[in-house]
């Protein structure tokens, strides 16, 4: 004779056999509709933040790091041709990193109080005139100048090349190398200031 234990072990596995998961038999479909709103959906993605915001097409002005290489930070600028849409960036370039750019250890290596004006519009060939007080930069600090308004000024979608005026006069534009040139300047003549030289 069964104890009353016994008799309640035994209707508990009964009880819990006849409400378990089925142990065999192949995976059975379910219907999409019979799926709980959502579970169907896929999860969502996130990526991680860019530490430094994609530029994209926005202009940039060109800035001078500690290690006297180049880097760009995008700018908003405004005008409706591209005569004054570069006047716009030139003169952010002229006025020198912000604030924020000078925290982070950007500087500039045109003459405080330059003037940068766009002289003349030929095709996708721009001439910019520099004028104001202060001595020319030389050795170094003029290449990365030079470099500064080149880079900048072809950072416009409709700027191949610019040729540089001092109040109107050619200038001979110093390439990386040192090499004294009048010729149209490209983004790609200045490559070797973008990067820190070999140590």
């Amino acid at each position: 004779m069964r104890t009353p234990a016994q008799l309640v072990t035994v209707a508990t596995l009964v009880a819990l056999a006849g409400c378990g998961v089925s142990t065999g038999g192949p995976p059975e479909a379910i219907a999409p509709s019979d799926v709980p709103y959502g579970l169907l959906s896929p999860a969502p993605t996130t990526t991680a933040p860019s530490p430094v915001p994609p530029l994209g097409d926005r202009p940039r002005v060109y800035l001078v790091t500690p290690e006297d290489v180049l880097v760009p930070t995008g700018r908003d600028v405004a005008g409706g041709d591209v005569r004054a849409r570069l006047d716009d960036l030139l003169a952010q370039l002229a006025s020198g990193p912000t604030s924020g750019e000078r925290d982070g250890e950007l500087t500039t290596a045109l003459a405080p109080g330059v003037r940068l004006a766009v002289a003349a519009v030929d095709g996708d060939t721009v001439t910019v005139d520099l004028a104001g007080p202060g001595d020319v930069p030389s050795g170094q600090q003029s290449r990365l100048a030079v470099a500064q308004i080149v880079l900048t000024a072809t950072s416009l979608p409709e700027v191949r090349a610019v040729l540089l005026t001092g109040d109107g006069d050619p200038l001979e534009a110093p390439l990386p190398s040192g090499e004294l040139t009048t010729a149209p300047l490209e983004a790609a003549d200045y490559d070797a200031l973008l990067v820190s030289p070999p140590s």
